[in-house]
């Protein structure tokens, strides 16, 4: 079983279809066949990406990183734009499915990020 590499998953198949990728099948172990069209998961990638991967890693099992982080980071960033552009903290916290004190928390880290180190 291979590990996929996000950085070469992203060159090989494109960022597009490598979100894609990510969010079917992120944190999955899935065969990849030695022709397309691909079946399960990986069907819902355009044809292009499907012919890459099969030609890439076709006949071997690989493993789908989840990227918890990157997207984490990506909900974090687009939370701290909703705050600063004036909406509610009650609003992103239902739009997000959070806490108000969660959002709180986030919207604090961002703040200690900015906060420079005397030392």
């Amino acid at each position: 079983m291979a590990v996929a590499d996000t950085a070469l998953l992203e060159r090989l198949i494109g960022r597009e279809a490598l979100e894609t990728l990510i969010s079917v099948a992120g944190g999955l172990v899935v065969y990849i066949p030695k022709n397309p069209p691909l079946d399960g998961p990986l069907a819902e990638l355009p044809m292009p990406a499907q012919e890459a991967l099969a030609a890439w890693a076709g006949g071997t099992e690989l493993y789908v990183p989840k990227c918890d982080g990157a997207a984490r980071a990506a909900r974090d960033a687009a939370i701290r734009a909703a705050y600063d552009a004036g909406e509610p903290v009650q609003a992103i916290a239902r739009r997000y499915r959070l806490t108000e004190r969660w959002i709180y928390e986030i919207l604090g880290r961002h703040e200690d990020d900015k906060q420079g180190d005397l030392f």
